[in-house]
């Protein structure tokens, strides 16, 4: 639809609900403004509410001076098999920086200060259907702080994630290649980091 809706009016009528997800009925009501002229117009529409959320990636240069990534494995039910990712999860009310450094720590037990994480972005995640943003944080760490990549997340937050830690270079080749499968918003961040060391090789 051409032109800037105005003055409008938002009504949502519930359709199902569980913990997470909200099956909306959303009707947008107001003008659409063309030019110097205004019509009315409505819209209805089914809208899928899901939490804000986000993830991060750490990185740090190892003693051979190569750029190292932290990710995480885990076992995804929704996809029927172990993902490689960032570090993340659901926003709980909390500022996007705090809400990354917390889900790193449970699901790397690495610990850092919010301030210090970079935000690379903040996305819509699919705003056809979905209203939920995501965001996306990078920050370099110290090799020292990374000493076991059999670590596992906390229990008491039901976390049953692994790190991984990956050479930057070689992901990236092996992204490029076609021999590793990542979610979009990881392989975001990957640029991100990529990009913040010096070797991002596509262009924007």
């Amino acid at each position: 639809m051409d032109g800037e809706i105005i003055g409008c009016s938002i009504s949502d009528k519930m359709l199902s609900k569980t913990k997470y997800v909200n099956h909306v009925f959303r009707q947008v009501t107001g003008f659409i403004k063309i030019g110097n002229t205004a019509e009315s117009v409505e819209i209805n529409t089914e809208v899928i509410i899901l939490p804000d959320g986000g993830q991060i990636i750490p990185y740090f240069k190892d003693g051979k001076g190569r750029w190292k990534i932290v990710l995480v494995s885990q076992y995804r039910p929704a996809v029927k098999e172990k993902t490689i990712e960032g570090a993340g999860g659901r926003l709980d009310g909390e500022s996007p920086e705090i809400a990354l450094s917390r889900e790193l720590e449970e699901e790397t037990r690495i610990k850092v200060d919010p301030r210090a994480i970079q935000m690379a972005f903040r996305e819509y995640s699919n705003p056809s259907i979905v209203s939920s943003d995501v965001y996306g944080g990078i920050i370099k760490i110290s090799a020292k702080i990374v000493k076991n990549k059999k670590w596992a997340g906390k229990r008491s937050e039901n976390e049953r994630t692994r790190i991984e830690i990956f050479d930057l270079v070689e992901i990236l080749n092996k992204r490029e290649n076609g021999k590793i499968m990542i979610d979009l918003v990881t392989s975001h961040l990957i640029d991100y980091v990529a990009k913040a060391v010096g070797l991002l090789v596509k262009k924007y």
